[in-house]
């Protein structure tokens, strides 16, 4: 199965440095045998509750990350996460081969709204820690997804 631009995808028994866990991604893009997906890096939040909403979060300390606010629908067929759940900007962009995530179940929850998906590229595109290999591919995203 391919998954277009802004699929919000479950990932399960994903393996992580100490364990196994299922894991949202959102595919940002795909090019011939592969993948570059955004995936959510946390549930927790380590910063003030003060400062949580929805969209890009920039906290004086240097941590940059969008944030999709608990229960807001960010999906066109209405998903929404339980809990407030982060992307830092900071090396969350991961490409997979197709044949690394077909060694998964994965389960596609929806696809982000087109403002969703902009919005959300846009502030990857626009942190200065992005490394340069990837903003190509954030401007050809953008490119196509903003039209």
């Amino acid at each position: 199965m391919t998954y277009p631009p802004g699929s919000i995808i479950l990932v399960k028994g994903y393996k992580l440095p100490t364990e196994e866990k299922d894991k949202f991604f959102i595919v940002m893009d795909q090019k011939e045998d592969e993948y570059n997906l955004l995936s959510m890096t946390t549930s927790r939040f380590y910063f003030s509750e003060d400062i949580i909403k929805h969209g890009v979060i920039n906290e004086g300390s240097g941590a940059s990350m969008y944030c999709f606010e608990k229960d807001r629908v960010i999906g066109v067929d209405g998903f929404a996460f339980r809990k407030h759940t982060f992307i830092n900007h900071n090396g969350n962009i991961h490409r997979f081969s197709f044949e690394l995530l077909s060694g998964y179940p994965v389960e596609l929850m929806d696809t982000l709204t087109d403002n969703e998906l902009q919005n959300l590229i846009y502030s990857f595109y626009r942190y200065k820690g992005i490394p340069k290999k990837y903003k190509t591919v954030l401007e050809t995203v953008l490119n196509s997804i903003c039209k």
